[in-house]
């Protein structure tokens, strides 16, 4: 998706993601929400993260690999140059947290450090091909999953979908995710 101007609020990016007209909920309906219904959506949620973890988990057991693998692996496949300090920020993290995940990347050859153009005291990380590769693997089994949903609810479903997660997100996330549109 192509997003036009460089404004990190969602009413301006949305309309490239999700079309308005398919919204039919209200601010006005939020004031029926229910303690039961926060507690349904927090269930949703929860379950609905651990089956779509799942699937990735099972390969990562095979590759020797766990979670802060994969999310490493993540943001040096779609988000190259992202230093090492921006990445403890948007995993919330120490650098003792990822240090050992980072350094098993580097060796597999999956991850390169490079130092930055920018600033030379900072350490860019770099997928490689081998770790793009690893990386698409683990990305089918979640794509099995996100398709089957997408033929069973629609893709206006899935944008409204969107919308919620966005929402949920707090302000920094949004500006991380729109960080590149930003410098485009």
């Amino acid at each position: 998706v192509t997003l036009m101007g460089k404004s990190n609020n969602f009413s301006d990016v949305e309309a490239h993601l999700i079309d308005e007209r398919s919204w039919v909920g209200s601010k006005d309906q939020a004031r029926n929400i229910t303690r039961d219904d926060l507690f349904q959506t927090t269930e949703l949620m929860f379950l609905a993260h651990l089956c779509t973890i799942d699937d990735t988990d099972r390969q990562l057991k095979v590759n020797k690999l766990g979670r802060i693998h994969h999310r490493l692996l993540y943001i040096a496949v779609k988000k190259p140059g992202k230093t090492v300090g921006e990445v403890l920020s948007l995993l919330r993290v120490t650098n003792q947290n990822i240090h050992r995940p980072l350094g098993e990347l580097v060796d597999l050859g999956y991850v390169e450090q490079k130092t930055s153009a920018k600033d030379r005291r900072k350490r860019e990380l770099h997928a490689t091909k081998l770790g793009e590769e690893v990386f698409e693997d683990l990305m089918k089994l979640q794509f099995g999953r996100y398709r089957k949903v997408y033929k069973e609810v629609g893709k206006d479903s899935i944008r409204e979908f969107w919308r919620v997660l966005w929402h949920i997100m707090d302000e920094a996330d949004r500006d991380w995710l729109l960080q590149d549109l930003k410098e485009l």
